[in-house]
């Protein structure tokens, strides 16, 4: 075996233990920070020059070969009375720590990269994950072994390249921050935007808006949503266009039907079309008084959780943004290494060790970003994810909503469980059901705590009274109703939405209004309270055209009744369409008839349902036979609808399938008059 050059008079004791931490750390930091900084650069988000590839890579060798020295060192002063007496020369003990750091190397990539493949949605503490983690720790452990020793027989010269190769790393990442530009001032007062409010547009995911007080509903405390509702104004009759994540943000945030802004279903790696975001549209629109506004008139951030991410193209015009279940510190999109080193995995899992002590980590960094903030002008979203699967709400609201008789198997909500569930795998009794559902309310408790924490520090800084506050969700939620669970079904409990809103200048303190409302309305809404003119797309952009949604303001001022007849929804297997008394459910394929009966007569398509919600709000009665005129006019309205949509339908999102199946189980299907469906259990 060939020494490193620094062993060649080893000192004794504990200082031999420490020099071969240090001599370990220095290669095995080099090698990760060269090795993960590489993938993140090519797996990540960063767009790389050649310039910004050799700065980011030296920052990542950089930090690793600190945080490796830095840990093997004290490895090696922890292990020092086992060192000495089993391995009395330094070669022996910089063989063993390099050994432990390759073997910890190994076992962390593994770990991470292996997920989507190895017991995917099982929680780490499942007896399946643990299982796997120990089974890859031990052949990471060999492995390493294996590894150290290849290494360590290198020729003297080849080590103490590695040595100059960290040290010039370090220096080209220094030299590289110092060329960076500078970020951009953002957000200052001034005559553009004095008199525009702020925005805090807060989205609480599967949020059902008969969980909330100020809809009704006691079971759940709900008291600072109901505060803003006081506050400000509440939409009673408020709906998604599409009961899933990422379209419902799209229309959100562009005032597009789904099939308008192009995002028609959710896949790894799919992109809205560059629609007209809000936030994009704040920084470079037009004012009502013709004046256009700049870049920097707005500072805005998102902080989302879940499957939102920066890849799907929703974020377009966040100036930074806060990822919590991809690992993402928070990233300002204009530094190149601010990018780059939120995909290096010695951040990602520091925020993922922060999220497991901090349940309320989306609203915590939000938080904090408002206070340094908050004397701009600024715009955030935030995307709370407490009412979503999971469903494991922190000690102290598990107690308030929790029974402690409860002796059954469900102590939090899966989305595996979901799906054993629906598979048949297990049967949950009516305790299981109930447990779920309080579960649920807890979460939905949580999400106000965070929300009144949001609010509060508006406050405390003075400028709540300046902020536009919106609280909404993108879609509902089942709780096994019809034994329907979680969403992206197309009844009332996933497509009846909340939406409340507090800005004292235009909003009057507790108006109720009780208008059909869609989510595809908060554009064109928080336009005209910032005085500014709608989007005009960029000619070069495929996005199908102008917004669809209308400004509400018109209902908040008591000078219209409505702001449309009909509010739509749909999936990539179902089209609804409902005028406040009636709803009408049919097969996404039956608008391409000319009429209801000849798109009944059609075999095996699902069979159009009509509910009256006024006398039957859970949709348990057809009364299609009995109303055949509303049927028909609701029909013509969805066949108008599609026709004037640029996309002719939606595509099969990660619920579809499962969703088509449950409903066929319920006897929705079929296009034999003589078998009518059966009801909804």
């Amino acid at each position: 075996m060939n020494p490193h050059p620094a062993f060649r008079k080893p000192p004794s004791g504990l200082l031999t233990s420490v020099q071969a931490g240090l001599s370990a750390g220095l290669l095995v930091g080099a090698l990760h920070g060269l090795c993960d900084g590489l993938v993140a650069g090519c797996v990540g988000t960063a767009n790389l020059s050649a310039w910004d590839w050799i700065g980011c890579l030296g920052s990542a060798v950089g930090l690793y070969v600190a945080l490796w020295i830095a840990a093997l060192s004290v490895l090696a002063v922890v292990l020092h009375p086992l060192l000495r007496a089993r391995l009395r020369e330094l070669t022996r003990r910089y063989l063993a720590l390099v050994a432990l750091g390759f073997m910890a190397v190994l076992f962390v990539e593994l770990y991470w990269w292996s997920r989507p493949w190895v017991f995917y949605g099982r929680p780490a503490s499942s007896p399946e994950r643990l299982a796997s983690a120990a089974g890859m720790l031990i052949v990471c452990a060999l492995f390493g072994w294996w590894l150290a020793r290849w290494f360590t027989r290198l020729p003297a010269m080849l080590m103490r390249s590695i040595s100059i190769f960290a040290a010039l790393a370090i220096v080209l990442g220094f030299v590289h921050h110092a060329m960076e530009d500078a970020a951009t001032p953002r957000g200052q007062i001034q005559d553009r935007n004095r008199d525009q409010p702020n925005i805090l547009f807060i989205v609480v995911d599967a949020l059902r808006q008969d969980t909330l007080g100020c809809y009704g509903d006691p079971r759940v405390k709900t008291p600072n949503i109901d505060r803003l509702a006081t506050e400000g104004v509440l939409f009673e009759n408020h709906f998604t266009q599409v009961p899933f994540t990422w379209p419902s943000f799209g229309s959100m945030l562009t005032g597009k039907y789904p099939r308008r802004h192009g995002l028609v279903k959710m896949e790894p790696g799919l992109r809205m079309p560059p629609n007209i975001t809000l936030p994009w549209h704040l920084k470079t629109g037009e004012r009502l008084d013709g004046r256009a506004m700049e870049d920097s008139d707005w500072i805005t951030a998102s902080f989302h959780t879940g499957t939102l991410s920066t890849g799907s193209g929703l974020l377009r015009g966040f100036d930074e943004y806060f990822e919590a279940m991809v690992g993402h510190d928070l990233v300002r999109l204009d530094s190149t290494w601010s990018v780059f080193r939120s995909d290096l995995l010695l951040f990602v899992f520091k925020n993922k060790f922060e999220a497991r002590f901090d349940s309320a980590i989306v609203a915590s960094n939000a938080r904090d970003w408002l206070e340094q903030h908050h004397d701009k002008r600024f715009a955030t979203m935030v995307h709370l994810y407490s009412t979503h699967t999971p469903y494991d709400p922190p000690a102290d609201l598990r107690e308030h909503y929790l029974d402690p008789a409860y002796k059954g198997p469900i102590q939090a909500f899966y989305s595996v469980q979901r799906e054993a569930i629906e598979a048949g795998r297990y049967t949950p009794t009516p305790e299981d059901v109930q447990r779920i559902r309080d579960l649920y309310y807890a979460g939905v408790a949580h999400a106000d705590r965070m929300i009144g924490e949001l609010v509060e520090t508006l406050r405390a800084k003075g400028v709540l009274d300046s902020t536009l506050v919106i609280v909404t969700s993108d879609h509902g939620e089942s709780l096994g109703e019809d034994g329907l669970w979680e969403h992206d079904h197309m009844v009332q409990t996933n497509l009846r939405i909340p939406l409340v809103m507090r800005w004292p200048k235009s909003l009057p303190a507790g108006r109720r209004v009780a208008a059909l409302t869609d989510s595809i309305d908060l554009l064109p809404t928080a336009c005209e309270l910032v005085n500014m003119r709608l989007p005009v797309e960029e000619s070069e952009v495929r996005a199908f055209g102008e917004i669809d949604g209308r400004s509400l303001m018109s209902l908040v001022r008591g000078e219209s009744a409505s702001v449309r007849e009909h509010s739509f929804a749909e999936n990539a297997y179902f089209h609804a369409a409902q005028n406040g008394r009636f709803k009408l459910l049919v097969d996404a394929r039956a608008w391409q008839e000319p009429t209801l009966v000849a798109a009944r007569a059609v075999k095996d398509r699902f069979l159009p349902r009509l509910y009256e919600l006024t006398s039957d709000p859970h949709e348990q009665r057809n009364v299609l036979e009995a109303h055949p005129q509303e049927a028909e006019a609701l029909f013509q309205a969805l066949r108008r609808w599609n026709e004037g949509l640029p996309v002719r339908r939606m595509e099969e999102s990660h619920r579809d399938l499962e969703m088509k199946a449950r409903f066929q189980q319920l006897g929705y299907t079929g296009g034999d008059e003589q078998a009518p469906p059966k009801a909804p259990r």
